[in-house]
């Protein structure tokens, strides 16, 4: 009980220090791009997850479990070759091949979206105050190591690759069943290396989808959209 509290500690310390460099990105970009509403409200729309002691919490562990058991070597390097959110990741399910594009004004608005993704899904953490799994469970074995400290729900890996998909499916519909797939793959390699949990994955799909619905009301995402959507059909000599 002791070392869960200490985790405990250490958690919340470290999403202070996130919650403050979040703070810095809004003063420095001014505040979101696209959207309008409050963080907060937006938070507010999610129920509270189950705590560490809840039996859907047990069974969300021993799934993770489950897949660390039977996760292979290849497996884990997909999933760290994931950990970076970059919208390359997603040009092989738009039809690119393995030779990417140039695709400056798509680069740009993925950047603003995930500013203010990042930006609302930190609010529903800080809401939340959910702890990781390998905090919670100690015989899970995170493959990757650069999510200590933070909190885990909603997941904003998660709502990164949905956000993409769904950006991405309103220039090239033709492809959405690829990019919903890729979506899934890029949220569930969390889950293959035990630091969320498949409530946090639904829950940052969520986010993604609230969140992009309200861009699509702001007339410089809708402008932005455009060029971009132009942009990538052109390169797909569509």
């Amino acid at each position: 009980m002791k070392r869960f509290h200490r985790r405990l500690l250490a958690s919340l310390a470290a999403a202070v220090v996130v919650g403050a460099a979040v703070g810095w990105l809004q003063q420095r970009n001014d505040g979101p791009h696209f959207l309008k509403s409050a963080p907060g409200q937006f938070a507010a729309q999610f129920a509270a997850p189950p705590g560490p002691d809840a039996p859907a919490t047990r069974l969300e562990l021993d799934e993770l479990l489950a897949m660390q058991a039977a996760r292979t070597a290849e497996q884990v390097e997909a999933a760290r070759a994931d950990r970076k959110t970059r919208i390359e990741k997603f040009y092989p399910a738009l039809g690119f091949g393995a030779e990417s594009p140039r695709l400056p004004a798509l680069g740009r608005l993925a950047e603003r979206v995930e500013d203010d993704v990042r930006i609302y899904v930190r609010a529903a953490k800080d809401r939340a105050r959910r702890l990781r799994p390998y905090e919670i469970e100690p015989r899970l074995e995170p493959c990757i190591d650069d999510v200590r400290g933070d909190l885990s729900f909603p997941s904003g890996h998660a709502a990164y690759g949905w956000s993409m998909a769904y950006l991405l499916t309103g220039m090239v519909p033709e492809r959405s069943a690829e990019l919903r797939a890729r979506a899934e793959e890029f949220a569930r390699q969390r889950m293959v290396c035990g630091v969320h949990f498949r409530s946090d994955l639904e829950a940052g799909r969520i986010a993604a989808r609230k969140l992009l619905a309200e861009m699509e009301l702001d007339p410089t995402f809708r402008a932005e959209q455009s060029a971009a959507r132009a942009e990538v059909r052109a390169a797909l000599g569509r």
